[in-house]
């Protein structure tokens, strides 16, 4: 079968997660990505070259988007991509006939996709459906017109003759969609996520000097909750030693935050640690092998799955969360890490006590990664992303 996967943003995890566990799991047919030409800058090309040398690079546009989150803004900007990127694929379907179209991310496009009816001129498509928000509006008065535009815009694409499978990574989601919607088009998966220390044996270098380490790792960006974290840091520091890691590409709404003067000015620039770049698997692996705790504290984000929070898992590391979406759930539900808030100067306090106990009492970091393991092993059995993905030769 041909296959079309389309992942016109390169940044974040689309590529590296997402995009390279698709082609592994159809390997063995034949498979064209759709990207952004900002990938011939990108590492993550030559890696996709290295696993995958029979790949064939389609180019497209970039996608456009509007610093104005009105939702009417938002919906017309979204309608924009959509055109174009429709445009390009029922062009290249002309020439190469493809048998089913991928969308590693349908977010992209699932506000304008649901309103047609044959799309891409006959030919079969899923996706993986990356931040579902339909559930987050449910029962909360505030926000039942959103409820009932996200449940309509759902429920159409749903009914989409030529869509075959929607992947979704978030439980939450998956658990209240089947409750008042009947399809067998929507599929549970785990994140795809892989610890390259299980392959070969990374250096795990514990600190001599009892350094606490934090890890923020990813698309660094605003959502991340860097001010709270320098917060954090520089409330700490008077009372213990640590070392925060700020690793993966900067987006530019947080260049200014982790900047040497913003740092400086807070009067924690050698607390941190900053590797702006894209980190290889192997640096990955070192990364989460020599820290403490990993920062999945999220902010002004919808709220879904995470792929740094599963790395952690894998890698059985606690973590740092707030209480909201997917990520906070886990953590309430397992006792993974530490709950923080920074929302008011009492939580602020509190989130600061937490992490200090945390440190001084090193067996709760133990109970925490214990906790992970008994996580990892119950992840396990559910169904794997491989499995769904390999499921549409048979769609």
């Amino acid at each position: 079968m041909k296959f079309l996967i389309v992942e016109p943003e390169i940044k974040g995890h689309f590529l590296s997660l997402y995009v390279r566990n698709v082609i592994e799991s159809l390997k063995d047919q034949q498979i064209y990505l759709l990207t952004s030409k900002k990938i011939t800058n990108s590492m993550i090309l030559s890696l996709l070259k290295k696993d995958f040398p029979k790949l064939k690079i389609l180019i497209t546009d970039e996608l456009i988007y509007s610093k104005n989150k009105n939702p009417l803004i938002l919906f017309f900007y979204q309608l924009l991509n959509f055109l174009n990127i429709k445009k390009k694929i029922n062009l290249l379907n002309i020439k190469y006939k493809f048998d089913h179209i991928f969308f590693t991310n349908l977010d992209h496009f699932d506000k304008i996709l649901c309103l047609y009816k044959n799309p891409f001129n006959s030919c079969n498509f899923s996706g993986i459906l990356v931040n579902p928000r339909v559930h987050h509006f449910y029962k909360k008065k505030k926000y039942q017109i959103k409820y009932l535009l996200y449940k309509f815009f759902f429920s159409k694409l749903n009914e989409n003759n030529f869509l075959k499978k929607i992947l979704v990574n978030d439980i939450l989601f998956y658990k209240f969609i089947k409750k008042i919607i009947i399809t067998k088009k929507i599929n549970y998966f785990n994140e795809p996520v892989k610890s390259e220390y299980l392959k070969k044996k990374i250096k795990n270098n514990k600190s001599k000097n009892k350094i606490f380490k934090i890890l923020v790792y990813g698309s660094i960006r605003y959502s991340k909750s860097l001010d709270e974290l320098i917060f954090l840091v520089k409330k700490l520091k008077p009372k213990i030693k640590l070392k925060a890691t700020i690793a993966g590409i900067h987006e530019n709404d947080i260049r200014e935050v982790l900047s040497k003067k913003n740092l400086k000015k807070n009067g924690v620039k050698n607390n941190f640690k900053i590797i702006n770049k894209f980190i290889s698997p192997s640096e990955e692996a070192e990364l989460f092998l020599n820290t403490d705790i990993v920062w999945c504290v999220y902010k002004n984000t919808p709220n879904g799955s995470s792929g740094v929070f599963h790395l952690s898992n894998i890698y059985k590391k606690p973590v740092a969360t707030n209480k909201n979406g997917l990520i906070g759930w886990y953590n309430l539900k397992n006792n993974l890490g530490p709950i923080l808030t920074f929302n008011n100067k009492e939580d602020a306090v509190s989130s600061v006590n937490k992490m200090l106990n945390l440190f001084k009492k090193k067996k709760n970091l133990k109970n925490y990664c214990k906790n992970q393991l008994k996580l990892k092993n119950s992840i396990k059995k559910q169904k794997k992303f491989h499995q769904v993905v390999r499921n549409l030769m048979t769609s």
